[in-house]
């Protein structure tokens, strides 16, 4: 059903989410610092709240998204 319901077009157009969330993405140094955590010490990242990890996983998609459209996801750059 998902899939059907996203053939359809909205609004006179078909919806792009992937360039809905890559336009809506903004860096956030808190959502960084835990990245770099779970890089650095898995164990502690793995005691970490649910709802913490699926929000770090979230902001991820979306940056990888705003990476893909052609936004600049380095430090310097929003």
């Amino acid at each position: 059903m998902s899939s059907i319901l996203n053939q359809v077009s909205y609004l006179d157009e078909q919806r792009d989410k992937d360039r809905i969330r890559a336009d809506a993405w903004q860096r956030d140094e808190s959502m960084e610092q835990l990245a770099a955590l779970r890089d650095s010490r898995p164990e502690v990242f793995k005691q970490m709240g649910t709802t913490t990890r699926m929000s770090l996983g979230y902001y991820e998609n979306d940056k990888q998204a705003a990476a893909r459209h052609g936004r600049d996801t380095s430090k310097g750059g929003n």
